[in-house]
């Protein structure tokens, strides 16, 4: 059996249709890494920037084999980081910005989801999306890498 590198190629993993996925990996090189611009991401989105993040920053080779498995995981970790009040999404629809370029979640979206209770996820994704008087007009969205502790400041004044 063949063994490839897929560390490049995991863009391609989230366009293989789910019956392949669940019983013969295809490998289908990528020309270049997915990166999603658009402002919702899917689960199967979030776990392909957290496997994108986590296999680049480590340097790990993933056999082709295992990338189903890879990814079954990384949307399974996805699903529990909502059901644990890590992350929020929006009619299954996740904000990019609650994630940092590995694919983890800040700590202050958590903070906020406390805050705002988990139900409220209309409420949260419009606090970090509307300009804030206690951050000189800008979005929490927009400071979350940047000003974590501004953006604390914020959230504790709410």
């Amino acid at each position: 059996m063949r063994e490839t590198r897929v560390v490049g190629d995991i863009a391609s993993w989230g366009r293989l249709p789910p019956t392949l996925m669940r019983q013969n990996f295809v490998h289908e090189p990528a020309t270049r890494q997915r990166q999603s611009t658009s402002a919702w991401l899917s689960a199967l989105d979030v776990a392909l920037l957290v496997l994108s993040g986590e296999f680049l920053q480590a340097r790990v080779c993933v056999p082709e084999r295992f990338a189903p498995r890879a990814l079954a995981s990384a949307v399974l970790s996805v699903k529990r980081w909502q059901s644990e009040g890590r992350i929020f999404a929006i009619h299954d629809l996740y904000p990019r910005y609650q994630f940092d370029g590995s694919g983890q979640p800040y700590a202050l979206v958590e903070r906020a989801i406390s805050v705002f209770g988990q139900v409220d996820v209309a409420n949260i994704g419009s606090w970090f999306s509307t300009p804030n008087v206690h951050l000189e007009g800008k979005r929490p969205q927009q400071l979350l890498a940047s000003a974590p502790d501004a953006v604390l400041g914020a959230l504790k004044r709410h």
